[in-house]
């Protein structure tokens, strides 16, 4: 802008045209190249009047790159012509209707990168400086980024030089709606009277511009004035500066002539500033400032500061200084110190941060009549700040000064510095990790008059285990400056970096470098070197290669021809790295390789080895590209990239630049059976880019890959207008996945057409075709919105689900726009599969109207819950209308006719009927089904359908039937509730009642044939390893790491069962009745309550033993523990069967009383006999016996007999005399037994038992001789 306007008077002056009116044609298009430039536009209308006196021009505006900064308009130029004959410029008037100043300009910049030469070093043209008589500004506006806030003056002046006088007067008036303001100013000077006189009066009101630029406390209105007149021999200036009326400053400044040529000045200011800063301020200023002065200025230049003395409140500053005629101090002394008995004092910074200091003191002392040496000494306490608090710093300074000398010619300086501070912190706890709590440093420097440079020889910086020493000179201070030097870094613990790397830094690293840069001219020549022990960065793989000693080395030089890499080395481990080469504008040669011997080293899975070399030679216009890199054997630890790695491995590239273009001659990728190769042309214009893929083996990947693939793409055009064409083959393909292997079975051809048009992309056409699946897209791209045509066909469903043979199709569309997406999908299959989705989804996936309707088979599930299965038909109608959740979902879901079975459940679910009503966020279900073992389940009541899934359901049992085999069989009758979180806590209640029911004491070895521990299978298909997982044959490791048992559920139920819950088996014939109530949780069962005994009996051998006790219970499984004792008394020695424990490994002992050996007591109980006289006919029977009781003898005939009759009890027995008999009993009530026996001689006899009550039965009896009996019997078991 300087150029510009300082620029154009004189472009006008000299100017010669054809025409007066409107000179465009040549005056306008000449001035415009002159000023233009630098990023500046010029332009300029209504040029008239050249070579008048009166010239004018109806705009003039300057512009950059972000449009026009300054406008004038209707500018006046009214000279003498006449006047430049006499080599005078005489103007009238140069004035301007309007001036707007919208903004400051911008300076250009140039974001290219640097050429890789250095420049050299010129100076600058300079601008041209003018003066100008008169100028004036009817309007005059800056805009609000210059000032805080708008500006609209009115500008006068006028300046008058003639005959070595001047005088000038210059007014500037704020005019618009803003705060009032005014510039007047008044001044003159004669050289012949050397009388100076200034009248300067500056006023602004309150909010104005100054005060808020200077951030003044509410802005107030302000005055400044400076008035003086008189000769320079004894002048005398009075300033006062005033803020709301009251005087802030206030004092004079004196200029007296003295002897000799002297000129004596004087200054003298005081005044309360307190009230033009922030409160805060008020203690450091006080309401008392001071700042006198005075010293006198020789003729010959040497200068005398006989004092100095500025005070606040807070602050002393006093001191003197003498200065001789060359410059040279000859003596200076200065004071200063800040503080307030020891109180921290708010120093007045023109900084966002509060600066507190509790004192500071500073000394500077030198005097040549003394001596050469000088001294500092500057001392700090109880620095606080938001950033940094500090206890104490010190700085030391020694040095001298020194004269020139017949010996040296030039004056120099040195010194010394010696800086400490302790107790530093550092409010970035990243930062003060890294510096620590105190640092120390030492700084020599030189300065020697005559020899252009300024010397650091020593740069000294210490940490707790960091530090640098090295050595800077500066040379070449009048013309291009150069810096040459040396250092050394070092860290000795790398981790207190660590925060401020972002990265968990370790080790100890050295770094050194030296060279010398120019730095006007941009050139340099350095050397480094970097050397680390045990580096860590966080990286696994790079903290194990950088184990024990890295190093990298660097030389490197720029100048005028280019850029010279003569060296770039890392070594670490294995791994070695160079680069080495030229860069200049005419031509560049630069190469570098690796050599990585053994990948080992980055961690156990790594191998192999790896070495490559990559080379750039010509100029970014003509050069060359290439690479070739190898690997032997390599790993990585990823089972398929290895497998592929095996061996030898290779990359290639070749390519030419031509301009704007690259020719990619050769990429190729060789590994395995791998091969890839492309190559085509890159250009601005236009691009042909082709590659071939050819994998002839996957199955080198491992796992279940196999088969062969083979593709092919080209790319042409540019991304605004393009095409892009793809195919590919596969052949036998298969992932290891069953039901994907069964789709990939066969030759699969993939094709894609696509096109590109600006911001379009056009799916012309994209195919996947196999035996068993044909799919197609097509489509459109553009922005934010897209459309995308489908259809795909299954040709036969059976080939992941077999029960479900038959082609499935999905056909449809989706469209994206600004809104969102727009679905329109509908699949059809076998097993009545007939489905649509329709509607919305808002573009940020938060809400949607769409409506699910159809039907489909349930066992499409059954590939993701196997071993699970489940069969039936499902209808659904349904609306999701809002967020993406189900609590949006409504309608109706049915299942019909369905059956679910788990391999680990005893039962099947058969021909359920289920229907689910969703609103609100909650499933209203009823449904009923049949058990496979027979008997009905009902269910109804709500199911959230937010975790935790809080549930509210009925469950009615009838004549369930639950058996297992090996322990029981029984039908179940009542009901059960479920009320809380299904995912945990939910309260499983309710009354069962057991009908008949029949737990067995099986016979020893019951459990399943041991497995084959250590069976490994060979070349496994992967149909098989899936059967024999959903069998259960495959340990499952994850399962097995998780000490999780699932979610748990508060339990309370009771089951009853009065009676007809029959024990059986090893003899043992018992019934028992009673009451059990499950309490505790599902992960700890709390079992109550037992079964006991209402009648039974154990026969051995024919010999019938009557149980005298019998009870069931439950002890936290569902294995029950039983405790039966079956006695007999005989010679006064009383025998005893005792079967206690678990009901799958029951215990068996004898005992007597006296107490006899456990044969004894058996051969008495069956014989009643001693065990010495029994026969061996009797001692095999014992034998039988045993067996018997210890589940090896299977069931007896009786049990078998009863069996077959339908019979609740049979029984075959003889008396004392021998006599037999035959007896046969039946429940034919729920609560009525009867019995029948019949003797050898024919005599029958009945018996009728009736339970009134738990505890009142009614007994009666008849026989073939006519007796009869009946009896009323309450009963307790205690």
């Amino acid at each position: 802008m300087k150029r510009s306007l300082l620029a154009l008077p004189l472009c006008l002056l000299p100017l010669t045209a054809a025409a007066q009116e409107d000179d465009r044609s040549y005056l306008s298009d000449l001035l415009e190249g002159y000023l233009s430039g630098g990023g500046s536009t010029v332009s300029i209308r209504g040029f008239e009047g050249a070579l008048s006196s009166r010239a004018t021009i109806r705009q003039i505006s300057i512009a950059d790159d972000q449009g026009i900064w300054l406008t004038l308009n209707n500018i006046v130029l009214d000279w003498s012509r006449s006047a430049l004959l006499r080599g005078e410029v005489s103007v009238n008037e140069l004035s301007a209707e309007e001036i707007i100043l919208a903004r400051a300009p911008i300076s250009s910049t140039d974001a290219s990168l640097p050429p890789p030469e250095a420049s050299g070093f010129s100076l600058p043209d300079l601008p041209v400086s003018v003066d100008i008589g008169k100028i004036a500004a009817a309007r005059l506006e800056l805009g609000e980024t210059l000032l805080g806030q708008p500006f609209e003056g009115r500008l006068e002046a006028n300046l008058t030089l003639s005959g070595g006088e001047g005088a000038t007067k210059l007014t500037l008036l704020r005019t618009d709606s803003g705060p009032a303001a005014q510039i007047a100013l008044t001044a003159s000077y004669g050289n012949e009277s050397g009388v100076l006189a200034i009248d300067l009066d500056a006023r602004e009101a309150a909010g104005g511009i100054v005060t808020t630029l200077a951030g003044l406390p509410g802005a107030p209105p302000v005055e400044l004035t400076v008035k003086g007149q008189g000769p320079l021999t004894d002048y005398t200036a009075q300033i006062r500066l005033a803020s709301e009326g009251r005087e802030r400053l206030a004092g004079e400044v004196e200029v007296r002539a003295g002897e000799a040529g002297q000129t004596a000045f004087r200054a003298d200011l005081s005044g309360d500033m307190a009230p033009l800063f922030l409160p805060d301020y008020a203690t450091f200023f006080g309401n008392d400032l001071r700042l006198a002065a005075n010293g006198q200025r020789a003729a010959d230049g040497r200068l005398v500061l006989d004092t100095f003395d500025f005070r606040t409140r807070a602050m002393t500053l006093a001191g003197s200084l003498v200065l001789a005629a060359d410059g040279l101090p000859e003596r200076f002394a200065l004071t200063g110190q800040i503080g307030l008995d020891g109180a921290p004092v708010l120093l007045p910074l023109t900084t966002d941060q509060r600066t507190e200091i509790t004192e500071a003191d500073l000394t500077l002392a030198f005097d040549a009549t003394q001596g050469d040496g000088w001294t500092a000494d500057v001392a700090l306490t109880g620095l606080d700040r938001d950033d940094v608090k500090l206890q104490s710093a010190t700085i030391t300074g020694t040095g001298h000064i020194r004269r020139p000398t017949a010996a040296n010619p030039g004056a120099s300086f040195d010194g010394a510095f010696d800086i400490a501070a302790t107790g530093l912190a550092l409010a970035d706890p990243a930062l003060a990790s890294a510096v620590g709590d105190q640092i120390a440093a030492r700084l020599q420097l030189l300065w020697q008059e005559g020899t252009d440079s300024f010397e650091l020889p020593l740069l000294q910086l210490t940490g707790a285990d960091y530090g640098f020493d090295g050595a800077l000179s500066l040379q070449g201070l009048e013309t291009a400056l150069t810096v040459k030097g040396k250092g050394t870094a070092r860290a000795d613990d790398l981790s207190r970096f660590a925060a401020l790397a972002g990265q968990p830094l370790q080790g100890r690293a050295e770094a050194q470098l030296a060279g010398e840069a120019a730095l006007l001219a941009g050139s340099f020549d350095v050397e480094g070197t970097v050397q680390g022990t045990d580096l860590k960065t966080g990286i696994a793989e790079a903290d194990n290669l950088l184990a024990g000693r890295s190093t990298m080395d660097l030389s490197i030089r720029r100048d005028e021809t280019g850029t010279l890499l003569r060296r770039f080395n890392l070594a670490a481990g294995t791994l070695t790295a160079e680069a080495k080469g030229t860069l200049a504008s005419t031509g560049s040669d630069i190469a570098a390789q690796i050599d990585f011997r053994d990948l080992s080293v980055l961690g156990a899975a790594y191998g192999g080895q790896l070495n490559g070399i990559a080379q750039f030679s010509g100029t970014p216009e003509q050069g060359s590209i290439t690479l070739d890199t190898t690997g032997e054997g390599l790993t990585i630890g990823v089972a398929e990239a290895d497998a592929l790695l095996k061996g030898t491995s290779k990359i290639t590239a070749e390519a030419e630049i031509a301009g704007q273009t690259v020719n990619l001659q050769s990429l190729k990728i060789n590994a395995a059976t791998l091969d890839l190769s492309a190559q085509g042309r890159i250009a601005a214009e236009g691009n042909d880019l082709s590659a071939d893929l050819n994998f002839r083996d996957l199955s080198v990947l491992g796992g279940g890959y196999r088969g062969a693939l083979a593709a092919q793409a080209r790319f042409t055009g540019t991304p605004e207008s393009g095409s892009l064409t793809a195919t590919a083959t596969g052949r036998s393909l298969a992932i290891g996945q069953p039901e994907a292997d069964r789709l990939l079975a066969g030759e699969t051809r993939l094709t894609a057409d696509l096109a590109l048009a600006g911001k379009r992309i056009q799916i012309r056409n994209v195919t996947l075709a196999n035996p068993q699946l044909n799919a197609n897209a097509k489509g459109q791209v553009e922005g934010e919105n897209r459309r995308i045509e489908l259809q795909a066909a299954l040709a036969n469903l059976g080939v992941l689900l077999p029960e479900f043979p038959g082609r499935l199709t999905v056909a449809g569309s989706a469209t994206q726009d600004a809104q969102g997406y727009q679905l329109d999908l509908r699949g059809q299959g076998p097993g009545r599969i007939d489905a649509s989705v329709k509607g919305r989804v808002a573009s940020n996936f938060g809400t949607a109207n769409l409506s699910i309707t159809g039907s489909a088979q349930a066992g499409l599930a059954n590939v993701f819950i196997a071993p699970r299965s489940v069969s039936g038909g499902l209808r659904f109608d349904l609306r999701l209308n809002g967020p993406l959740q189900v609590s949006a979902l409504s309608g109706r879901i049915s299942f019909a006719d369905g059956r679910i079975s788990d391999p680990d459940l005893p039962v099947a679910l058969e021909g359920i009927a289920l229907t689910a009503n969703l609103a609100r966020g909650r499933a209203s279900v009823e449904g009923s089904t049949h058990l496979s073992s027979g008997g009905q389940v009902t269910a109804n009541g709500t199911i959230g359908m937010t975790a935790p899934y809080n549930a509210d359901l009925q469950l009615q049992l009838r004549q369930a039937v639950i058996r297992d085999p090996r322990l029981y069989e029984t039908r179940l009758n009542g009901r059960v509730t479920v009320q809380g979180g299904l995912l945990g806590g939910a309260r499983i209640g309710g009354d069962i009642t057991l009908a008949e029911t029949e737990l067995r004491v099986p016979d020893t070895g019951i459990g399943a044939a041991a497995g084959l521990d250590d069976l490994r299978h060979l070349s496994e298909p992967g149909d098989v390893l899936e059967t024999r997982r959903r069998a259960g044959l495959i340990a499952d490791d994850s399962a097995a790491g998780d000490g999780s048992s699932g979610p748990s559920y508060p339990l309370d139920l009771r089951i009853s069962a009065p009676q007809r819950v029959f024990i059986r088996g090893r003899g043992l014939d018992a019934e028992v009745g009673g009451e059990l109530r499950l309490q505790g949780t599902t992960d700890n069962v709390v079992p109550s309550g037992a079964f006991n005994l209402v009648r039974g009996r154990l026969d051995i051998l024919g010999k019938r033993l009557t149980l005298s006790q019998a009870l069931l219970q439950m002890e936290g499984d569902f294995d029950p523990y039983l405790s039966i004792l079956a006695s007999n008394e005989s010679d006064g020695i009383t025998a005893s069967v005792q079967i206690e424990g678990r009901a799958t490994e029951p215990t068996v002992s004898f005992v007597s009383s006296p107490e006899l050996p456990e044969e004894e007591v058996l051969a008495r109980l069956l014989f009643g006999r001693d065990l010495t006289s029994l026969s061996a006919f009797q001692a095999a029977q014992l034998a039988s016996a045993v067996a018997t009781l210890a589940g090896k003898g299977g069931d007896g005939i009786m049990s078998k007999l009863r069996k077959g009759f339908g019979l609740d009890d049979f029984d075959i027995s003889t008396d004392a005399e021998g006599d037999t008999s035959v007896k046969a009993g039946k429940y034919i009530s729920q609560n009525t037994y009867t019995e029948v026996e019949v003797d050898q001689n024919g005599q029958a006899a009945i018996s009728l038992n009736l339970d009134l009550t738990e505890s009142i039965t009614v007994r009666g009896s008849a026989g073939a001789d006519g007796e009869t009996s009946i009896g009323i019997f309450k009963e307790k078991d205690y």
